[in-house]
């Protein structure tokens, strides 16, 4: 994360820790814009205005996303002579549109999928802040060949930043003159509503259980990481065997993903690397050693977790202990060997809780949530071939 993104993480985790859940919070919009840009990517879901013009071309629409989920999206083609309605439906890699009364089913394409527009647009990280009379306004270099192959090198990007919750209220990319363009206008953030496919076809994967406890009591624990992650599957048994029946759009390296054991340690990090017991690694990168000192409590003193967001919208975890812990310098939190997040935490004060701020996506921060709140033993996930009757 950035560094003045930690400053503000940081900052936030203190109130939290020990003054509760009220804090200030005065932007600093040449420094902070880089961390509002990035928090649209950590939000569940969000609506949006899509506008695409290009030589002789107008497109309108109105969409809502659901963050790595799908994308239902209405609007026209305007050809000058020619108007052509439309509606799409995108989930997963497969999309739905509709023509005649009827939806057709095929690969999923760049119309129902604003969100992967958005973030290829906003992988530019310089901005310049222009106005905040109202909002926020930047410009930022950006470009998208496609809308004038001659002229790319012209575009230019402009983003404003709602002052009400610090997150982007509108892209745009284009020429200077508008003769080209491409805009978002982003709204209704974290409403809970819902993407669902138009097919309803299912896969089962046989599950083969590493636990001594019983059956019943596997099926529970399972039925739960699965609700807690806000997934439709069912648990059945045939031929002597165990069974997960899901949607169709999930694949075996995700139900192997969200069926990991998830166990959750908590340590204390090193102040230099000789103090170390061992070395954790933050998310996998070999470049980014955590020296960890000693253990400070395992996923069994874990209470519960509550996924919240934060003034400027930004998602984290508030963990609640069982028992307060002494205050440390700074902790990191590790996941079935894997370090997801480091900490500091600026208390002298004993702690039953903790804020833990992961820089991910939305999805991902839930798995997260689910891991510590039911950990799970080893589960051997295979396929079993299109669903079972």
């Amino acid at each position: 994360m950035e560094k003045n993104g930690r400053v503000y993480i940081l900052f936030i985790s203190y109130f939290i820790l020990n003054c509760g859940f009220r804090f200030s919070y005065s932007p600093d919009p040449a420094k902070d814009v880089k961390i509002w840009v990035k928090n649209l990517l950590r939000q569940r879901s969000f609506g949006y205005e899509y506008r695409l013009k290009s030589y002789g071309t107008m497109i309108d629409a109105r969409g809502y996303c659901v963050v790595k989920r799908g994308e239902h999206v209405k609007g026209r083609w305007d050809y000058g002579d020619t108007v052509i309605y439309f509606e799409y439906i995108g989930v997963g890699d497969r999309e739905w549109s509709k023509k005649d009364g009827k939806y057709l089913e095929s690969a999923r394409g760049e119309e129902s999928n604003i969100y992967d527009q958005v973030k290829r647009v906003l992988e530019f990280d310089q901005f310049e802040l222009l106005s905040h009379d109202k909002d926020y306004l930047f410009r930022f270099n950006a470009t998208l060949p496609f809308l004038a192959p001659d002229r790319w090198r012209e575009m230019v990007g402009y983003i404003e930043i709602s002052k009400k919750f610090y997150l982007p209220s509108m892209i745009w990319v284009g020429l200077p003159d508008s003769s080209v363009y491409w805009q978002v206008k982003i709204f209704d953030y974290n409403n809970k509503k819902s993407i669902q496919p138009l097919v309803h076809d299912f896969k089962d994967y046989e599950l083969k259980i590493d636990s001594t406890i019983g059956l019943d009591s596997v099926i529970k624990k399972i039925q739960l990481r699965l609700k807690l992650l806000n997934l439709s599957g069912k648990i059945f048994k045939a031929d002597k065997k165990l069974f997960l029946r899901v949607p169709w759009e999930y694949e075996i390296h995700d139900i192997k993903d969200m069926l990991a054991p998830g166990k959750t340690f908590i340590f204390e990090i090193a102040k230099n690397p000789e103090e170390a017991s061992h070395i954790g690694y933050h998310n996998r990168n070999i470049n980014r050693p955590v020296y960890l000192k000693k253990l400070i409590c395992g996923y069994e003193m874990i209470k519960s977790v509550d996924l919240k967001f934060d003034h400027i919208f930004c998602p984290y975890l508030l963990i609640r202990l069982k028992k307060a812990i002494e205050p440390v310098g700074e902790i990191a939190i590790e996941v079935d060997s894997v370090v997801i997040a480091t900490q500091s935490l600026d208390t002298e004060k004993k702690m039953d809780k903790i804020a833990v701020y992961l820089d991910m996506e939305y999805p991902e921060i839930l798995k997260y949530r689910a891991f510590m709140l039911c950990p799970l033993f080893n589960i051997e996930v295979m396929k079993s071939g299109k669903g079972l009757d």
